[in-house]
């Protein structure tokens, strides 16, 4: 018997293809999903919705999801992080992002993986659980 999730999860990024998984596979484990491919498509979503966990890839046009993480740090403190990317990520500490404010999986990663991942950033206690 497969976990449940109940949280609406933001997801963003520039990737349609990538997009689409997520939110099917989120789904399937009962997670709200809410969509966007853009940063600044997040951030007008998210004054609309109450979102539990914000799902960014890193490496985006226009604004990356690394200073819209930073942006929701400021105006939805309570909203846990958690970033992605298809590219060698070093710590993100140096960007700014105090390690008790994220969580991080690399791409490719099974979808199951991401869920796991998901629910340890929502259970942690600052939004961090395991890296």
């Amino acid at each position: 018997m497969r976990k449940k999730g109940s949280e609406t999860v933001l997801v963003v990024d520039d990737d349609p293809f990538i997009l689409d998984i997520i939110e099917d596979e989120i789904s399937y484990y009962g997670y709200k999903p809410i969509i966007a491919a853009t940063a600044v498509e997040a951030l007008k979503l998210a004054e609309k919705k109450n979102v539990d966990l914000l799902v960014t890839d890193i490496m985006m046009p226009g604004m990356n999801g690394i200073d819209l993480a930073k942006q929701f740090i400021v105006s939805y403190p309570e909203v846990k992080i958690l970033f992605m990317s298809g590219y060698v990520c070093p710590s993100l500490a140096h960007q700014g992002i105090p390690d008790s404010e994220y969580a991080f999986i690399q791409k490719p990663f099974a979808p199951n993986a991401l869920v796991k991942k998901m629910r340890n950033v929502l259970n942690g206690p600052n939004g961090l659980k395991e890296l």
